[in-house]
């Protein structure tokens, strides 16, 4: 008798063949019994050699193999039986035998079967399937030649709290365009799920490999993974994909950005400018302390949410330092990579210097003045133009500017890098200590508990009225590439390893008891396999050769590895609590 804290999965696959045009094709008819329900499918080989690389490309790491399908037009042709087989009817087994086998270890498996690829596999998609509700009996099976009654017994730990399946496209419903770029766009989309509003993030593979910016996009989903549990860096809830596109499944914030609201009254007064200008600098001391240069800071990328406080996002042009990049003399990282947004590039980038992390100061103060002042500092009708006033204009202020707020943006806007407030380690706090955030208390904008000046009025869930009109108006749709990948494409594809889910993450850690724990938090140290654990020891070893006062940060923060640009190495600094 089979336990009743056990469920019961009845799999019976039964093969006919159908002639067309004097070729015979296989037609499978697959039954699956649950304890609630009993569904009758039909299958073809091509629908289990497609479910089966949906597999392959979204768990590369599973290891179960797909059986050898014989072929019933060359079964027909060889009618005669050998003498083997009529003294061992069952020594080769059939097509359907086999495909019922591989199925059982697909329910069997820990991941493939909470997934949504099994779950859209064995749902209702034909008019010829069917869905009978019935109950098992708690009988004893037995397994006959044909093994029409074989029970699959899942055991009663994988019963308990099982974690939502990877998201799919099917279960998102398209509702406004909210922004666009070059590289895609953000969609308000309602879950089927949990009816619950998100910004599905659509990226374009193939403009990410024509642009040669698969580093950035890797690290941009790296950074969301490793922060997901932080303040002031919207949320990551999944990252899954389709042949042709990537998604991130974001919050929604439905107070838009910094961007839009000031297109709507120009500039805000200092009361609110300063709570912004608070809450981003504490962003900015999540993204620094992690190791991470944001280096797209500016008014679209700032998103204010329901309750009026904001988060950053847009995490593309990021990059995460590593120990290659500290210089033995200041002990500081230092990269030279020339990105970000024309208006708020900061002196040594325009310059193609190296630089560090006070170009987010740079964009900060640029930031602020603009909120001031309805206009960036050193704005120009050209972009030369506007590069040519960053490196040689002088600071002028308007005459509306108070001394503690003079005093502040002439320090974050210091053409030398070096002199610029927040320099070195810690530099932060020397912006939070200057007399502009003297009324600040920096405890409460850490816990999210400073009142926030503009609470945006939303009229309605599905209120899009904070974002640009020029989005929301547009067709709501995404665009597929038709032609699909074959599955040797699916394997090198290199986006395979993007898929996230923190829930799946869990439940198949849960599920190895085997593996070492891994002490502290880290940037996706979930992701972190046997050799790449080699790679951080020999990175320790290779951290000893540094100055002391970079050695001295890493002695006193946990460090965890991470492979992102070129295969590199990277150190991922969370400050001890």
């Amino acid at each position: 008798m089979h336990s009743s804290k056990e469920e019961q999965i009845g799999i019976t696959i039964y093969e006919t063949t159908l002639t067309v045009q004097q070729n015979t094709l296989s037609v499978f008819q697959v039954i699956i019994q649950t304890p609630e329900q009993k569904v009758s499918l039909v299958r073809y080989p091509f629908d289990f050699v497609e479910f089966h690389q949906k597999i392959r490309f979204h768990y590369p790491k599973v290891k179960i193999s797909f059986p050898t399908l014989h072929n019933p037009s060359q079964q027909r042709v060889n009618k005669r039986r050998s003498i083997q087989h009529l003294l061992f009817p069952f020594s080769r087994k059939s097509n359907a035998e086999k495909l019922q086998k591989y199925l059982e270890r697909c329910f069997r498996h820990p991941i493939v079967s909470i997934s949504s690829i099994l779950r859209d596999f064995t749902r209702v998609q034909r008019d010829e399937d069917v869905v009978l509700m019935a109950q098992l009996t708690d009988t004893t099976s037995t397994l006959t030649a044909n093994r029409s009654t074989d029970r699959l017994v899942i055991p009663p730990k994988l019963n308990k709290q099982m974690p939502p399946l990877p998201a799919t496209m099917d279960d998102f419903n398209l509702i406004k365009v909210l922004g666009k770029g070059c590289m895609g766009k953000v969609l308000l989309v309602r879950s089927k799920r949990d009816d619950t509003l998100y910004a599905l993030k659509a990226i374009q593979k193939k403009w990410v490999m024509k642009q040669k910016e698969f580093a950035h996009t890797r690290a941009e989903r790296d950074i969301l993974v490793g922060l997901r549990s932080q303040s002031f860096v919207v949320h990551l809830h999944h990252v899954f994909q389709t042949p042709s596109t990537l998604f991130f499944l974001l919050d929604y914030h439905p107070g838009g950005d910094i961007a839009t609201q000031l297109s709507l009254i120009s500039k805000f007064t200092p009361e609110r400018t300063r709570f912004y200008a608070a809450e981003i600098v504490q962003g900015l001391n999540v993204l620094h302390s992690h190791g991470i240069i944001y280096r797209d800071l500016k008014p679209e990328n700032v998103l204010i949410q329901r309750d009026g406080h904001i988060v950053l996002t847009d995490f593309g042009l990021s990059k995460i330092f590593t120990a290659a990049d500290v210089d033995q003399e200041d002990g500081m990282p230092y990269t030279q990579t020339f990105c970000g947004t024309a208006e708020y590039l900061a002196p040594e980038v325009l310059l193609g210097e190296p630089y560090t992390f006070v170009v987010d100061f740079w964009s900060l103060g640029t930031l602020l003045f603009e909120m001031l002042a309805g206009i960036t500092p050193f704005w120009a009708e050209t972009h030369m133009d506007m590069y040519r006033r960053v490196i040689e204009d002088p600071l002028e202020f308007p005459p509306s500017f108070d001394q503690d707020t003079c005093s502040l943006l002439s320090g974050l806007l210091k053409k030398e890098a070096c002199m610029r407030l927040g320099w070195g380690h810690d530099g932060i706090e020397y912006i939070k200590a200057h007399p502009y955030f003297e009324r600040i208390d920096w405890d409460l904008v850490a816990k999210r508990q400073l009142e926030p000046p503009f609470v945006p009025v939303i009229k309605d869930e599905q209120d899009c009225s904070h974002f640009d009109d020029v989005f929301t108006s547009m067709p709501v749709r995404i665009s597929q590439d038709s032609k699909e990948q074959d599955g040797v494409q699916l394997i090198l594809d290199p986006f395979v390893s993007f898929d996230y889910d923190s829930l799946l993450i869990e439940f198949q850690q849960n599920n190895k008891p085997r593996l070492r724990k891994r002490h502290g938090t880290s940037m996706a140290a979930e992701h972190i396999d046997d050799d790449r654990a080699n790679k951080k020891r020999q990175l320790r070893k290779r951290d000893g050769k540094l100055n002391p006062s970079m050695t001295s940060t890493l002695n006193n923060s946990v460090c965890s590895a991470l492979t992102v640009e070129n295969h590199q190495q990277v150190l991922l600094i969370q400050p001890t609590l």
